[in-house]
């Protein structure tokens, strides 16, 4: 049917925004974390933008209420766990006045999974940001605030954290009780959806870090056959039929292999073998990996347990275990720098044996080379005379004199007694300076210390063996590292299609990318274009935490009669999988002017709604008496309806059709009159 309705013949300048401009959350979500960034897409000649948000459908008593000038918005403060929420966004214009509402869409908060608190000791010097832990044996990690509140965890992926990049990569495995190689190592997102996984040919175990060379490294075992060593648990091998005489290659040592995938093909391109370059003489004699061997009928002699990659000095770092021990490895080479830690029978470690740290977990390579690491303390009673098993945080500087190296304890903190964690742990050294020390001890804990030694917080994790056991903590900004917008300056709508205008005169085109995340992220961006106006332009830039920049880019714009496809690519480094497209158009003549001197004899003034389920109505105006074609066109170009309207008189009209018979999926409404034509886009969904 069509109707004409009347009305003064004015153009006015019509605002929709459709339910497809939200991005994230989509509809039906489930969220494991109540930290959420909300973001939708960029509207033409939106200047700002409402969000709401409300556990109501009609949004009474919204929970957000805010106006945001970019096209993402972090709430920390309003969501909780187990809960239901809608969202809407509408877009605000420079002159005061609003758009339509989007269509509402829906999200829910999933379950807690930690019995975590923390306590404030000193709240004026502890360092900003959240609490990040993985668990071992029940496979889950979560996210605190100061207050212990839980931000974020991992669902139901049985993942255990193993710790967090400088760019907010995270890493760590995840438990399949059916596979050979059990706990594959993967990099995860905020969802914990993997972005990248290792084969699992191997068993990788403990690490997993990303190199600058976007290439991925992870700690793999390996056997050898060797001897069973003479010592007090001889007799027991000897019991089962062994030789045990120290020399026979009788017996399997499990050792560690370092190993470098290929990000693209995951095919080995470099690797490091402990049994290619430390001795089998060196071994634990103290720490009972021998009568551990005798019940597993192997010997686990290197257990590393950490990584760390400085691309300053081109070098690997490797913490092991059972022999108290950190090397430092020529990446180039592969030669052996250093080895520091407990001294054994082959000479090869030449520095640091008074320090007597001992089966040491994690390791951190600051920028002035100084190493950060949590001594275990298994063999403390040995190595340093304490009463008790005792662990400590180290921070240890390495000084180069000639063709020698030195070690030198710069600063350390002794735990207590009942923190004493005999597996797992690590330190990290924070940018305020003040430490962050985790130990499985007093059920998993985390305290975070000051130079002096001051205990500022400390976070419970109330995890028992053996069904958990705290791995590692971190300190980390916030769980968005990637969270960016892109904004096209002077973005206009033009039949649908989101455009710019550009001139031989005004050849610039110009956009905003503004860092929502508390990270600091290099971008790259490009622009190509069908007319080659901008030549293929690309660059990079490093912004702060929330900060942003305009980049303007001068083109070479020749006057076209139709439009020019322009794709804009923006990239956060280390984030590829955040990368964001923008397709637009640019013309060289003006797409809308003012609606006083606007004069148009043919135009679709609105179709709605839209998206819209089987009544779909479309209004148009003309100015001359006239005749009026009317296609509707599916995503496979075919033509699925054709009306013609004749003799129809001056002024508005609406088309109302009925699409009950349709496919869901988008329509192109193409309308004709003499010699005009004018298209829309519209969605169906059923």
């Amino acid at each position: 049917m069509i109707k004409n309705i009347t009305k003064p013949v004015l153009l006015t300048l019509l605002h929709s925004f459709l339910s497809a401009g939200l991005i994230s959350p989509e509809n039906n979500s489930v969220l494991n974390y109540i930290h959420v960034m909300f973001e939708w897409e960029q509207i033409p000649e939106a200047s700002a933008y409402q969000i709401q948000v409300s556990a109501n459908s009609d949004f009474s008593n919204a929970v957000i209420d805010e106006i945001d000038s970019s096209l993402v918005f972090i709430d920390k403060n309003n969501l909780e766990w187990e809960s239901g929420y809608f969202w809407r966004v509408r877009p605000l214009y420079a002159d005061g006045t609003s758009g339509d509402w989007s269509a509402s869409i829906t999200f829910i908060t999933g379950e807690k999974q930690s019995s975590a608190t923390s306590t404030f000791h000193d709240t004026n010097h502890i360092a900003e940001g959240i609490t990040i832990f993985g668990s071992f044996f029940n496979y889950f990690s979560a996210a605190i605030d100061g207050s212990g509140n839980e931000i974020w965890n991992s669902g139901e992926n049985n993942l255990v954290y193993y710790h967090t990049s400088e760019d907010g990569d995270r890493f760590g495995c995840y438990y399949v009780h059916v596979a050979e190689n059990n706990i594959p190592a993967v990099e995860f997102d905020v969802d914990t959806e993997y972005i990248w996984g290792e084969p699992n040919e191997d068993f990788v175990h403990h690490e997993l870090i990303k190199l600058p060379n976007g290439n991925y490294m992870g700690i793999v075992s390996v056997t050898q056959a060797g001897p069973i060593a003479v010592g007090s648990w001889t007799p027991q091998f000897q019991a089962l039929g062994y030789v045990a005489d120290g020399v026979t290659p009788e017996f399997t040592w499990v050792g560690d292999k370092i190993v470098e995938w290929d990000k693209d093909t995951k095919e080995v391109v470099w690797s490091w073998n402990v049994f290619e370059h430390f001795s089998m003489a060196d071994f634990d004699d103290k720490g009972g990996t021998w009568d551990q061997a005798f019940i597993d009928l192997q010997y686990d002699w290197t257990h590393a347990n950490a990584l760390a990659f400085s691309e300053e000095e081109n070098a690997v770092y490797l913490s092991v275990r059972h022999l108290s021990r950190i090397t430092k490895i020529d990446y180039a080479t592969g030669n052996v720098v250093w080895n520091l830690g407990h001294e054994m029978p082959s000479g090869d470690v030449s520095m640091g044996t008074e320090i007597g740290f001992s089966f040491q977990h994690g390791i951190q390579v600051l920028d002035n080379g100084n190493i950060v690491t949590f001594d275990n303390g298994n063999l403390s009673e040995i190595f340093l005379n304490t009463s008790e098993p005792t662990s400590r945080a180290l921070e240890i500087s390495i000084l180069a004199q000639d063709s020698s190296f030195f070690a030198t304890t710069v600063w350390e903190y002794v735990l207590d007694e009942s923190l004493f964690g005999f597996a797992s742990g690590n330190v990290q050294k924070l940018d305020s300076g003040n430490y962050l020390i985790t130990t499985v001890g007093g059920g998993g804990t985390t305290l975070e210390v000051d130079t002096s030694g001051n205990i500022l917080w400390e976070a419970d994790y109330n995890l028992s063996l053996p069904n958990g056991a705290v791995y590692r903590a971190n300190r980390i900004p916030g769980i968005f590292p990637s969270a960016f917008s892109v904004i096209v300056n002077d973005l206009r709508d033009h039949e649908g299609e989101k455009s710019i205008v550009v001139t031989e005169t005004n050849p610039d085109f110009s956009f905003r990318i503004e860092n929502e995340s508390q990270y600091d992220i290099t971008y790259t961006y490009s622009i190509t274009d069908a007319e080659q106006w901008f030549s293929n332009a690309s660059g990079s830039l490093k912004l702060s935490a929330e900060s942003d920049t305009i980049i303007t880019i001068n083109g070479n714009v020749t006057d076209i009669a139709g439009s020019n496809a322009i794709q804009l690519i923006v990239e956060p480094v280390n984030h590829e999988e955040d990368a964001k497209t923008i397709s637009l158009n640019a013309y060289t003549y003006p797409l809308a002017v003012a609606p006083e001197v606007l004069v148009s004899e043919f135009d679709i003034s609105k179709i709605y709604p839209n998206p819209f389920n089987a009544g779909l109505q479309l209004d148009f105006m003309l100015t001359n008496f006239g005749s009026v074609e009317l296609n509707v066109i599916d995503v496979k170009g075919r033509i699925v309806l054709t009306r013609q309207f004749n003799s129809l008189t001056s002024g508005e009209h609406s088309i109302v059709l009925n699409a009950s018979d349709w496919a869901s999926g988008l329509y192109l409404l193409k309308l004709s009159s003499e010699g005009m034509v004018k298209t829309r886009k519209a969605i169906l969904i059923k």
